[in-house]
């Protein structure tokens, strides 16, 4: 399963880092991509559930989102 955020108020290359590499640790996650320039996160798991904590993380460190 694939989802793609756009993330409204992601201002620094550096929490976009951060962001890809805390999600890329949940277990179940096969890919993510987070783009600084584009604002977008692409996310690829295997289960609908990891959704909910990726979700987390980006309302945590990107602000509010919007699932494309």
């Amino acid at each position: 399963m694939k989802r793609t955020y756009k993330l409204n108020n992601l201002d620094c290359a550096a929490c976009a880092d951060k962001i890809e590499r805390k999600i890329s640790k949940l277990t179940g996650v096969k890919q993510v991509n987070l783009n600084f320039f584009t604002k977008k996160a692409a996310i690829e798991t295997d289960s609908e559930e990891i959704f909910c904590e990726c979700e987390k993380i980006l309302k945590k460190h990107a602000g509010t989102f919007e699932i494309e």
